[in-house]
């Protein structure tokens, strides 16, 4: 049960931002156990590179934002 809970926390912060070594270490594993547990489960592995992807959609749109704004203010 300890490993689902992992992977939903995992799953949450690649949404926030889409860098695995953070958020393994943010749920206190390592990034080798982080690719294990991905291997070895399909259904994490696809919740994962869809997170990854909505995660880098925001920062795509945070960089995009702040690069307007600078631009706006000369």
């Amino acid at each position: 049960m300890k490993d689902e809970k992992v992977k939903e926390l995992l799953i949450e912060q690649l949404r926030k931002a889409p860098i695995v070594q953070l958020a393994a270490e943010k749920v206190g594993i390592g990034r080798a156990t982080f690719y294990r547990m991905k291997k070895s489960d399909k259904k994490f592995a696809k919740e994962v590179d869809e997170a990854l992807l909505e995660g880098r959609m925001v920062v795509n749109d945070l960089a995009e934002s702040r690069l307007m704004a600078a631009i706006q203010s000369g």
